[in-house]
């Protein structure tokens, strides 16, 4: 039988923003074939709430369980156990639980980052290095080749749209620390990708306004006036207000942007499932 893994070997953080892994002290390590991947991507969903084993089972073997079920349950729990710590996962009542704390899973240090920077108001250059910090976290599209399947599609959709909170903020943030010339590149192309965010619009108007593009910033307004239409939809009264302060030239463009965020929607967080 393998020995424990060494007190430096030991559990440095599980990641999940990407292909599931395990990040240790002495570098990347091997989870184990794709079974074994799954079942902590799926107790990593759950992180410190226990899940049956017939949730478990029907994650790795939807309407189709082997007979020994269980027992292969208990030793795929095993090799994870190997590698993660043998306190790591605990089992009772036909249940397991993956314990961590912030530090010990990559989406938990990531959801607590951009809640970081929603709170940090009044700050906008705390704001954008919490928001860095929380994107730097970010390898792809969580879960990797999972991600198209339950329990992982919900988690995957929510994650992703506390990732473009991230973003929306580092932009804003930007902006009103004076640097709207150096991202107006990058929300031209997200509004391309995304036509219909209009957070990303107003940040692009703002931007366009302050590096002195005026004209260009009035015709954004018209192009996204054309996009809603398209579906029904008006623009939002704080993108009216925007337009407004372009065309009279009001200098207050910059003081109408800050913490926009604060009248944003709340971040959408776990639901607790206990």
């Amino acid at each position: 039988m393998p020995a424990d893994p060494a007190p430096g070997d030991r559990l440095t953080v599980i990641r999940v923003l990407g292909p599931v892994d395990v990040l240790t002290y002495a570098g990347d390590v091997a989870v184990g074939g794709r079974l074994e991947r799954m079942l902590l991507g799926a107790l990593a969903v759950a992180a410190n709430h226990s899940v049956s084993t017939d949730e478990l089972a029907q994650v790795l073997w939807g309407d189709d369980p082997p007979a020994s079920r269980d027992n292969a349950l208990q030793t795929y729990v095993f090799r994870l156990r190997r590698i993660l710590g043998h306190n790591r996962i605990s089992s009772e009542n036909h249940s397991y639980e993956l314990h961590v704390a912030r530090g010990d899973l990559d989406a938990l240090d990531f959801e607590a980052l951009v809640l970081d920077a929603v709170a940090e108001r009044f700050d906008p250059e705390r704001r954008l290095v919490l928001c860095k910090q929380a994107l730097g976290l970010w390898r792809g599209t969580p879960f990797g080749d999972f991600a198209d399947q339950d329990p992982f599609r919900l988690e995957v959709l929510r994650l992703e749209e506390l990732r473009f909170l991230a973003i929306e903020l580092r932009l804003e943030c930007e902006i009103v620390l004076g640097n709207e010339e150096l991202v107006g590149g990058t929300l031209e192309a997200l509004i391309e990708e995304y036509p219909y965010r209009e957070r990303l619009w107003h940040l692009f108007i703002a931007a366009l306004a302050l590096a002195g593009r005026r004209v260009e910033a009035l015709r954004a307004c018209n192009n996204l006036r054309a996009v809603l239409g398209q579906v029904g939809l008006e623009p939002t009264v704080e993108i009216l207000e925007l337009e407004e302060a372009i065309l009279a030239e009001d200098p207050n463009v910059r003081n109408m942007l800050k913490f926009l965020s604060d009248r944003a929607s709340n971040p959408p967080l776990k639901v607790d499932p206990s």
